[in-house]
This record gives C-alpha cells, sequence and structure tokens, in this order.
C-alpha cells in the first residue's frame, strides 16, 4: 500500500507537466527507433538524407514497385507525390524539408492506411537512398 502511495504523487506530477502523455507513448510503442513511427493511418519517417535525393528515391522506388504515378509536385522545401497500386489504392508520399541532411516523409496506402504496405514502401525507398 505504501508503494501506491509514493507511485500516486510522482503520476500525478507526471500529469500536471504534461510528461504523461509522452510517458505512456513511450512505453506503449516503438517510436523513435529506427527514425519512424504508424499514427492514424500514416507512417512518418525521418531519412537522413538531403530532400532532393528522398525526393529522386522516393520517385525511384515507386515507379520499380510498378506503381502508376498520378502526379508528383515539388518545390525547395516540400513535395507529393500519388501514385495508384495495381489493386488500385492511392499511394500518397509527402516529403519536407528538415534540414540540409534530414527529410521528413509521411506513406499513406489506402483512405484508412496499411502499416505493412507503408513499411515495404518505406524500405524501398531506404535501399534506393543508400545503395
Amino acid at each position: 500500500m505504501t508503494k501506491g502511495r509514493c507511485l500516486l504523487p510522482l503520476l500525478l506530477c507526471l500529469c500536471l507537466t504534461s510528461c504523461a502523455p509522452l510517458l505512456i507513448f513511450c512505453a506503449g510503442t516503438a517510436a523513435g527507433i529506427g527514425g519512424y513511427k504508424y499514427y492514424e493511418g500514416s507512417l512518418t519517417v525521418i531519412y537522413q538524407a538531403p530532400y532532393m535525393e528522398t525526393w529522386d528515391a522516393a520517385l525511384k522506388a515507386l515507379e520499380d514497385m510498378e506503381f502508376t504515378i498520378k502526379t508528383k509536385k515539388h518545390d525547395l522545401t516540400s513535395g507529393k507525390i500519388v501514385t495508384k497500386r495495381a489493386d488500385d489504392k492511392n499511394v500518397t508520399v509527402s516529403l519536407k524539408y528538415r534540414s540540409t541532411r534530414e527529410t521528413k516523409a509521411v506513406i499513406r496506402v489506402g483512405l484508412f492506411g496499411d502499416e505493412n504496405a507503408s513499411n515495404v514502401i518505406k524500405d524501398q525507398i531506404g535501399k534506393e537512398l543508400f545503395k
């Protein structure tokens, strides 16, 4: 019973300082390991590569996977590629410049997302980037 009394103030303190969501999130998922996380149907990846190299690798990876490119558009800091798979599901890869050596990619497969398919695309982009 005394352990519970000791933990209660600690948990209360964490909740009041907004660390509880972070603590719960870190304890409950593998977010941050490998620089990627899956949340609400999208896979977010931080590639340790320049933005334009990541753009080229993403485009090449999607073409190699034989996806039909519907639209592709980018500027100096962000871009979006929309494709269609053979099963008619849309795949969207959005890229955003983070620094000279980091690019954020958000991969979404279908309307509600597909974690396994998103991971395959993530890996294919990584292969293109780091071959």
